[in-house]
């Protein structure tokens, strides 16, 4: 239907066909991105809208004045309603910039490349993880208890923070890859302090984590609310009988026990009762030696239970997913209205529109 930018109703009209327009976008953006149709034309006509409405609107502000307006009067309410309308435009504009950037089709690496040497990021990343480590120490002095060295534990042994978070950002576009349902939800077995569990709070919904030690489970407690990770729970257990492993959608190990034999055995008691497709954060070669039960995506992250070709399939889509990282407890701007499903949309596909507020 086409209205003239003149008409009284014109915003209204305008509005109503680009929300019919972004709801069949956003249905076909949920599918994944690996043989979509291209949206590119449907990009276009909805950037058409935006700049039809804004101009409709501007007519229309001109029409009623500048006021003020009578309290309760028609014109005070659509005062309000082009007020409001006015800051949807800023969303509605980014909305399409994350379009665009979707429609590209980019491939983006699964792990960032090593930094060159000459790169300047690589002395900041150096420093970040040197720092991490110190912190990680600072947070958790608690010697590792006797009776948990007895078990067979390894002490609290910080991990590069700058790996972690590539490998753990990883799990987080390889479960949008999978078009993941829910929340998503980690545990870190032997989390020590728990300051992994609460850097995992900040891409996953659920954060978790297992520790046998007393002490360092006890720290974590103590930690985790300070860090803004208060939902977070620490199970104080033995990771070789805990039964809850199918309930997580990403587990992240780092060698927590010194024996071999006791650490082959926990790995088999995870693999065993995980979903298939369950994504292993393990930075450590020796867990390659369950062969088939677990499916190289990159180094460190692994698929459990799956084929080589669904493995190889999954990691193709990830490739397709931006670089984005949106929390769900973020909620979308006040007045994106009936812009949020394809707000949600994008970010479902790793671009936040946000980034282009």
């Amino acid at each position: 239907m086409h209205i003239s930018t003149r008409h009284p109703d014109a915003t209204l009209v305008l509005e109503a066909q680009a929300e019919s327009l972004a709801s069949d976008l956003a249905a076909r953006l949920v599918r994944p991105a690996l043989g979509r149709r291209s949206i590119d034309a449907e990009t276009d006509r909805i950037a058409r809208l935006l700049a039809q409405a804004r101009t409709a609107a501007s007519l229309r502000r001109r029409a009623l004045g500048r006021g003020p307006h009578r309290k309760g009067s028609m014109e005070e309410a659509e005062a309000h309603r082009l007020k409001d309308l006015h800051r949807r435009f800023a969303i509605w504009r980014a909305i399409i910039d994350a379009l665009r950037q979707i429609e590209r089709r980019a491939t983006f690496p699964l792990l960032p490349r090593p930094r060159d040497v000459l790169d300047p990021r690589a002395g900041i990343d150096a420093i970040a993880d040197i720092m991490f480590t110190r912190a990680h120490r600072a947070v958790n002095p608690v010697p590792q208890a006797a009776g948990s060295a007895a078990h067979g534990c390894f002490a609290d042994i910080p991990t590069r923070v700058s790996l972690f978070l590539e490998i753990a950002h990883l799990a987080y576009r390889l479960l949008l890859a999978r078009c993941h349902d829910g929340p998503m939800r980690f545990l870190d077995v032997g989390c020590g302090g728990g300051i992994k569990v609460a850097l995992a709070s900040g891409l996953f919904e659920i954060a978790d984590g297992i520790e046998f030690d007393p002490g360092y489970a006890e720290t974590a407690r103590r930690t985790l609310p300070l860090m803004r990770a208060q939902g977070s729970r620490i199970f104080e257990c033995d990771a070789l009988g805990f039964d809850k492993y199918a309930q997580y959608d990403v587990i992240y190990l780092y060698r927590p026990m010194r024996d071999d034999d006791l650490l082959r055995q926990l790995e088999g008691h995870i693999l065993a009762q995980v979903r298939p497709g369950t994504i292993i954060l393990a930075p450590y070669q020796t867990i390659e030696a369950h062969g088939d039960q677990l499916r190289r995506i990159a180094e460190s992250v692994y698929a459990a239970g799956i084929s080589a070709k669904e493995a190889d399939l999954l990691a193709r889509r990830a490739r397709r997913i931006g670089p984005h990282i949106v929390h769900p407890s973020r909620e979308i701007p006040n007045q994106t209205g009936w812009l949020a499903p394809l707000w949600k949309a994008c970010e479902a596909n790793g671009f936040d529109p946000a980034a282009w507020e």
